[in-house]
C-alpha cells in the first residue's frame, strides 16, 4: 500500500494497492496528503557520454561549444565514458527517471569507446533504469558518405539502439537527413535527430523531414529534438509545418535549458530564446516532450538530469501553463495514475504539481513495478 498521497488530476488524498506490479485499486482517505504520487518520468534526450565533462572556460555559442569538445572526446577513455554515463544514468533515477534515452557521439574522435563504456553503464543500471542508445552521427561523420554509413552501421550492430544525426553540419544537409531515414528503415530502428538547432530561419529542415517520414511511410518511428527555429519562420510556414509535423507523427523534444542557454548568446542580452513552438504543436496533437540535454558540460554547466527542472524551464520559457503537457512532456505521455497503470511511480515531497516544480525536492522514492529502486 502506497499512500496517503495526492495525485494529479484528483482532489484529495489517497491510498494505492499495488499486485503483480500494477496500480491495483485508488482508494480516497480522509488523511492528509503526505507526497505527490507521479507517474514515473523518462528523460528523453541526454548525452551521457558528454556529462559532467567541463572544458576550460565556458562555451560562447553552440558552434564554440562543438570546438571544445573536441580534445575531450579525443582524450576520453572507455573507462571514462563509462564513469559519466553511470553518474549521470544514477542522477537520473534518483530524480524519479525510469526510462532515459541517450545520445552517444559516434565518429572518429570518440572512436567505439563511447558507445562501449556507455553501453556497459546501461548494463549496469538495467532492471531499474530502460535506456535507450541513439547512435548519433555527429558533425564528423556525414551518413550520406560510404564512410559514415559504415560507421552507424557498425555502431548498430555493436548496440545502439536508433540512429541519429545532426544534419545541418554535413555538408548536404537534405541529403544527410534521407540517408538516415534509408538507413534507419533498412535496419528497422527508430530515428531521433537533432534538428533546426538555431535561431536562424535559414536551413530550416523541419517541414523538410515530415515530408519525407511521409514518403517512406515511417510515421511514428522519428524523433525531432530541439527544432528551435520553427519559431523563427514565417506564420504560414510554421502552421504548415506543424500539421505536416502532425500527420507524420513525428515526436518532437524541446531542450529548455540548453536551447534558453546558448542560442543567440553573444556579448549582449539574447533577444531569440530558442524554444519550439509547443503550444502550436500540442494544439495540433504532436507528441511533445522535455527533456535535460546536457548536464555539467560543455555545452550545458548547469543541470542535474530532473525531468522535474526541465518542465519548470518549459513552463517559464515557452509559457506552458497546462499541467497536463507538463507531465506528458517528462512522463513519456503519461499524465494520471489509475488503476491498472504499471505501478513506476515517483514520490514528491510536495502538496501539488506546482507546488514540486516550484522547489523540486530531493529525497524521493522511486518504484518500478511496485517495487522501491530508489529512495
Amino acid at each position: 500500500m502506497i499512500g496517503p498521497v495526492s495525485l494529479p488530476g484528483r482532489e484529495g488524498a489517497y491510498e494505492l494497492d499495488v499486485a503483480g506490479g500494477l496500480v491495483a485499486a485508488i482508494r480516497r482517505v480522509d488523511a492528509p496528503a503526505e507526497q505527490l504520487a507521479l507517474p514515473a518520468f523518462a528523460d528523453l534526450h541526454v548525452h551521457a557520454d558528454r556529462a559532467f565533462a567541463r572544458a576550460s572556460r565556458p562555451a560562447r555559442s553552440l558552434a564554440d561549444a562543438i570546438e571544445l569538445v573536441v580534445e575531450i572526446k579525443r582524450t576520453s577513455t572507455e573507462e571514462v565514458f563509462h564513469e559519466r554515463a553511470v553518474r549521470l544514468f544514477r542522477r537520473g533515477l534518483g530524480h524519479g527517471s525510469l526510462r532515459i534515452r541517450t545520445h552517444v557521439d559516434v565518429d572518429e574522435l570518440s572512436g567505439e569507446r563511447a558507445l562501449r563504456g556507455v553501453a556497459a553503464a546501461r548494463d549496469d543500471v538495467a532492471g531499474r533504469v530502460d535506456v535507450e542508445l541513439v547512435a548519433f552521427a555527429t558533425k564528423y561523420t556525414d551518413p550520406a558518405t560510404t564512410a559514415g554509413e559504415r560507421r552507424v552501421e557498425r555502431a548498430l550492430a555493436a548496440g545502439a539502439d536508433l540512429l541519429g544525426a545532426v544534419p545541418r553540419l554535413h555538408s548536404d544537409p537534405a541529403a544527410s537527413l534521407e540517408r538516415v531515414l534509408d538507413l534507419a528503415r533498412a535496419a528497422d530502428v527508430g530515428v531521433d535527430f537533432h534538428l533546426d538547432e538555431t535561431v536562424e530561419a535559414s536551413g530550416f529542415q523541419l517541414e523538410h523531414l515530415a515530408d519525407a517520414v511521409l514518403a517512406r511511410g515511417m510515421e511514428g518511428r522519428v524523433t525531432a529534438s530541439h527544432c528551435c527555429a520553427l519559431a523563427s519562420v514565417d506564420p504560414a510556414t510554421a502552421a504548415r509545418t506543424v500539421a505536416k509535423v502532425a500527420a507524420a507523427g513525428i515526436t518532437v523534444i524541446a531542450l529548455p535549458a540548453l536551447n534558453l542557454f546558448l542560442e543567440d548568446r553573444g556579448e549582449a542580452t539574447p533577444r531569440l530564446r530558442g524554444l519550439t513552438l509547443v503550444s502550436e504543436l500540442v494544439a495540433a496533437g504532436v507528441p511533445v516532450r522535455f527533456g535535460s540535454d546536457n548536464v555539467g558540460d560543455v555545452f550545458y554547466p548547469y543541470g542535474d538530469a530532473d525531468p522535474l527542472e526541465a518542465a519548470w524551464l518549459a513552463a517559464l520559457g515557452a509559457h506552458v501553463d497546462d499541467e497536463d503537457v507538463l507531465l506528458a512532456g517528462i512522463c513519456g505521455g503519461r499524465t494520471r495514475v489509475e488503476p491498472g497503470d504499471p505501478a513506476d511511480l515517483v514520490l514528491v515531497a510536495a502538496e501539488s504539481l506546482r507546488d514540486a516544480l516550484a522547489r523540486r525536492p530531493a529525497g524521493r522514492t522511486v518504484l518500478r513495478a511496485g517495487e522501491v529502486v530508489r529512495g
